[in-house]
């Protein structure tokens, strides 16, 4: 894989791509661009790029929120969930051409910029969101100083970018962007049962709390991250019974309501106070002794 350093923005080739979903299938094609186009979206590729290479970044973690001390976060392209959305942002100038009347039709999950020679260490900036603006109406413009009326879709694109690929690094510049277009989709949540799996590979889950558990992580977004944070966390593999007991009953937790032999109990009762305990969101005030959960951390 090359470096940042080793494509020059303002020379290597440049295309222009919009993806979209169909259930958990992506698709994607080429916006056929103008050069006034692709010059301005370079620039908006070495803002970007000027961002993450002099900017403060931080590690991506899912249960960690992004601040305005993190100016980008880092990640590998393993947190990228959504692996048919990524296939076609590597397929890239590949993909066929979209026209006028296709573009109509789409709803459009976002658009991104691809600008390298080699396919294989090329970057990619991509943008969130539909750049196409459809009137009910037709619009009236004022084109070449002539009343216009203008009945093809307008796309309108940022000045930003949220993520950047390179290879196998991610630079994330909106978190919130970022896991809505590769952790929240239909591809990802089909994939809940996975993760629930290898945490009763590790910790044992009672009776139906696994289908109880893939459930909610298809419906909460929230728990999604908690189970994500947990699964990643260094001291998983080493909890024992009697370890979350001691620390179920010294947070105030009745370990016989969590756990039943020696096994975690997941249903309406008890999923919030066992995914804030595993991800160690609880906590005691040091002076009032009140107890405290976290919906996300914000590390230092």
């Amino acid at each position: 894989m090359g470096s940042i350093q080793d494509i020059d923005i303002d020379a290597a080739a440049a295309t222009l791509i919009v993806a979209w979903r169909t259930g958990q299938r992506a698709h994607g094609a080429v916006l056929k661009a103008g050069g006034q186009v692709i010059d301005a979206m370079r620039g908006y590729a070495q803002e970007s790029l000027r961002i993450i290479t002099s900017g403060q970044g931080r590690p991506y973690n899912p249960d960690d929120e992004q601040d305005e001390d993190a100016s980008f976060l880092t990640a590998s392209q393993d947190e990228l969930l959504d692996t048919a959305l990524l296939e076609q942002l590597r397929t890239g100038s590949s993909l066929p051409l979209i026209g006028p009347d296709e573009l109509r039709k789409r709803t459009l999950a976002l658009y991104a910029l691809l600008i390298g020679n080699d396919p294989e260490s090329r970057l990619i900036f991509v943008r969130k969101g539909n750049p196409v603006s459809l009137a009910t109406k037709s619009i009236v413009a004022v084109l070449d100083d002539t009343l216009t009326r203008v009945t093809q879709p307008v796309l309108a694109f940022d000045s930003t970018f949220d993520v950047i690929l390179l290879g196998s690094v991610v630079w994330i510049l909106n978190q919130k962007n970022f896991e809505g277009l590769f952790k929240e989709s239909e591809a990802v949540l089909a994939r809940t049962s996975e993760w629930v799996d290898q945490l009763n590979q590790v910790l044992p889950i009672a009776d139906d709390g696994k289908e109880w558990l893939a459930s909610r992580l298809r419906q909460n977004s929230i728990m999604r991250r908690k189970v994500q944070s947990i699964l990643r966390s260094p001291y998983l593999s080493k909890l024992t019974p009697d370890t979350l007991e001691t620390k179920m009953t010294a947070h105030g937790l009745l370990p016989e309501n969590l756990t039943k032999d020696g096994s975690l109990v997941f249903n309406k009762d008890t999923e919030k106070d066992l995914l804030l305990f595993l991800n160690e969101d609880l906590w005691t005030g040091d002076f009032s002794g009140d107890q405290y959960a976290a919906a996300r951390k914000a590390r230092r």
